[in-house]
């Protein structure tokens, strides 16, 4: 899987993450949310990070070749069995709890952040393999 955005897509992802997380409790500080904005906020905010996510896994590498796009698809396998174990166990607690609301409320989320930290971590992984390599 290669990747479909330019490079400089990746720090801007990490920053509008950033911006996101940060920018709705600085607008509850200064008063601006309230009942009737609550879910407008919250549903932007959801977007933008669904938004920064996409851009941060897809943005392509600045040494991107055969071996980063089987880092890539490898990160994505791993987060998809993660997300499937994450899924399973959130929807058993749900049926021993009574309620099925709370395991379709984050998932996609979640699945793009599993994605995003197994891509970075087999990358950094990759970069280290490739140092200890170069010494021998």
């Amino acid at each position: 899987m290669k990747g479909l955005l330019p490079a400089p897509c990746r720090v801007v992802g990490y920053a509008l993450l950033l911006v996101s997380v940060f920018v709705p409790m600085l607008m509850y500080m200064f008063g601006m949310v309230d009942d009737s904005n609550l879910l407008m906020i919250k549903s932007g905010v959801r977007l933008l990070v669904g938004v920064c996510l996409f851009m941060i896994f897809l943005s392509k590498a600045k040494d991107e070749g055969e071996q980063m796009r089987h880092i890539r698809a490898k990160a994505l396998q791993y987060a998809l069995y993660i997300w499937g174990v994450y899924y399973v166990v959130v929807g058993v607690k749900d049926l021993v709890m009574g309620s099925v609301s709370s395991s379709e409320q984050s998932s996609s989320i979640l699945f793009l952040v599993i994605s995003v930290i197994c891509l970075e971590f087999l990358g950094k992984k990759h970069r280290i393999e490739q140092q200890f390599k170069n010494r021998r």
